[in-house]
């Protein structure tokens, strides 16, 4: 998916909203944005929006002196995952689908996001996940690949999110399935990391591995040439792909296999392109 102009602000507000969080110092707020500005009147807008704050946030970093502004409110969401575990769980293990039940809150887990300008309550977001069907046109499809995959590939999304993958992972180590888990490599906005992972016991249900191992900077999503040559033997040779949120869409969205991607839209660009609204829960597969 390609960057368009109403990107840009998006840009801006985060990158201040990041600055924020790394300091105090309304100088230092000042120069991130003046630099970032500068950056992005240079961009292509060809590239990914992935792409692009992958070196926005490179920007936020270097002049903060803060290698991960976002910490605190990754830590306070991983604690707020694990405290809502029980209770999701209890709904996939009530309900008659449990596989259908551990996809949507999977899916509901995606409102918990600091990349997006559009902030959607996680309370919310889990009712109307148990009260209302969403679009499940690619249910069907993704069962019967599911049936006959062995080796998944799952790209996780965000800190306190991967709580609510574990739903999901957990219900296909019960019928069999292998997985590897994918987190990034290094802090970017509020992206999962291996530490997160295994804070929320992932690493008892999947391999885990950074899809950029080697690079000294992380994109939020996935962006095929920063992989790793591990990461795109796997992406080739794994029966299914399962990708978590909006950065995997924009950067997955047109890649030459099959993808499932599991979602909250937050941004009416995304919502255009996958024609639906924002504020869905979308089960899509790109092919």
């Amino acid at each position: 998916m390609k960057t368009h102009l109403e990107c840009i602000p998006c840009f801006i507000k985060q990158s201040l909203e990041a600055a924020r969080m790394a300091t105090d110092n309304e100088k230092i707020h000042e120069m991130v944005l003046k630099e970032v500005m500068s950056h992005l009147q240079g961009i292509s807008f060809e590239d990914s929006p992935p792409e692009l704050s992958r070196e926005v946030h490179a920007i936020i970093k270097r002049i903060t002196k803060s290698n991960d502004p976002y910490k605190q409110a990754k830590d306070e969401s991983n604690i707020m995952g694990k405290n809502l575990y029980s209770r999701l769980e209890k709904h996939v293990k009530d309900d008659k689908d449990s596989l259908l039940m551990a996809i949507k809150l999977a899916i509901a887990g995606n409102v918990i996001d600091f990349g997006t300008m559009n902030r959607l309550n996680v309370n919310e977001v889990i009712d109307n996940a148990l009260k209302r069907d969403f679009d499940v046109s690619s249910y069907p499809r993704f069962k019967k690949v599911l049936d006959q995959s062995k080796n998944i590939l799952y790209l996780a999304d965000n800190t306190g999110e991967i709580f609510f993958d574990k739903l999901l992972l957990k219900e296909l180590v019960n019928i069999g399935k292998e997985i590897t888990y994918v987190v990034k490599a290094n802090p970017i906005i509020n992206d999962a990391l291996l530490e997160d992972a295994k804070f929320a016991g992932i690493d008892k249900l999947a391999t885990i591995m950074a899809y950029d191992a080697g690079h000294d900077k992380s994109t939020p999503g996935t962006v095929m040439h920063y992989a790793s040559e591990e990461f795109l033997d796997r992406f080739k040779v794994d029966d299914m792909v399962i990708a978590k949120g909006q950065g995997n869409y924009e950067g997955l969205s047109d890649v030459d296999r099959e993808v499932f991607f599991l979602l909250v839209v937050k941004c009416h660009l995304v919502a255009q392109d996958i024609d639906t609204k924002v504020g869905k829960l979308v089960l899509k597969v790109n092919k």
